[in-house]
């Protein structure tokens, strides 16, 4: 019984980093995502109409993702649905 108790304790602290560390990545993609979408609207109001168009931009500007690596069609477009 009491080692079930602990196991019981481990398993609601676990849990409970697990629901901290989703909190604080939704926060820090929403800023990244504030921060990308007027350059996303800027590359939009140039003449950029598909998703690949968007992210070669963003790779010619020198932005990087998150990751710090070259966006993706699928990236854009991540993006854009946080919006």
């Amino acid at each position: 019984m009491q080692v079930q108790n602990k196991f019981d304790k481990l398993r609601r602290s676990r849990n409970k980093g697990v629901q901290t560390s989703v909190t604080i990545r939704a926060a820090a993609a929403a800023q990244r995502a504030a921060v990308t979408i007027p350059i996303i609207r800027e590359v939009q109001a140039a003449g950029a109409t598909s998703l690949r168009e968007i992210a070669n931009a963003l790779n010619d500007r020198g932005i990087q993702t998150a990751r710090g690596k070259s966006w993706s069609a699928v990236q854009v477009q991540r993006v854009l649905q946080r919006v």
